[in-house]
């Protein structure tokens, strides 16, 4: 059973979504929802009540289904670790991707033309029917310190993996 060199397990975090972030779109939202609402009492006050009522129907559908996507693309808050036997990404939500070391095959890394570091990929042996080989991919706005990441993989993935680099957006 081959191993990874890394005695000790190493952990890069990647935030997800800032309070920031998060704040601007409420507060966007509340003003969205708040601009619909004054603008039926204005049709109501002017006596279309059947027509304000069914176009704010109609918008807050539209602002329910705004909310629904923005929950589902928003970055979700993960781990990497670099465990002795494996490499795992874990999120919030409870996914967990264990990729082995000894079914790691390749690591890509992406670069701007002007060097600074885009993207790490990982990629597996793909071991079962549902599965991809393409593991995982954090962006740098993902991690916290995307060059630390690389530079750990770089160090631990065994001899069996291949290393790629790419400048990518030429």
């Amino acid at each position: 059973m081959a191993t990874s060199p890394a005695a000790h397990s190493q952990e890069f975090i990647g935030p997800g979504l800032s309070r920031f972030k998060l704040s601007v779109t409420i507060i966007g939202l509340v003003c969205i929802v708040g601009i619909v609402l004054w603008i039926t009492l204005r049709q109501i006050q002017q006596g279309a009540v059947a027509t304000a009522i069914g176009s704010t129907i109609a918008a807050l559908l539209f602002i329910l289904g705004f909310i629904y996507y923005l929950r589902i693309i928003a970055p979700v808050p993960f781990t990497i670790t670099l465990e002795p036997e494996a490499l795992v990404k874990r999120d919030r939500r409870g996914n967990v991707i264990e990729v082995r070391w000894e079914d790691l095959t390749r690591v890509k890394e992406e670069f701007f033309p002007n060097g600074k570091r885009i993207s790490v990929i990982a990629y597996r042996k793909v071991t079962a029917p549902d599965q991809k080989a393409k593991a995982w991919a954090v962006y740098r706005d993902d991690v916290t310190d995307l060059d630390g990441l690389a530079a750990a993989l770089h160090e631990t993935i065994p001899e069996t993996c291949t290393w790629e680099s790419e400048t990518v957006h030429e």
